[in-house]
């Protein structure tokens, strides 16, 4: 299929198949970064979620050692 007709100049019809064809070729292109884009964007919140939680249970663990070891840690007698 030609985009120009028997007298040698491009048909309007052609063109706007080549305009919507780069423009959608073009859509396809940026739409596809925005889902990659969104999935990885996504996939670091959730890392770093799971990173965020792991962080807080290894000093929760810690800081329980600790209390239990440290003697200042228990409660100091009441005064009367």
């Amino acid at each position: 299929m030609s985009s120009e007709e028997p007298g040698g100049e491009t048909s309007e019809r052609g063109s706007r198949w080549r305009d919507n064809f780069v423009a959608a070729w073009v859509s396809a292109v940026v739409l596809g970064i925005r889902d990659t884009a969104d999935d990885v964007i996504d996939e670091g919140r959730k890392s770093a979620r799971a990173a965020y939680d792991e962080g807080w249970e290894r000093f929760d663990t810690r800081t329980r050692y600790r209390r239990a070891k440290h003697p200042r840690s228990t409660k100091p007698p009441a005064r009367d």
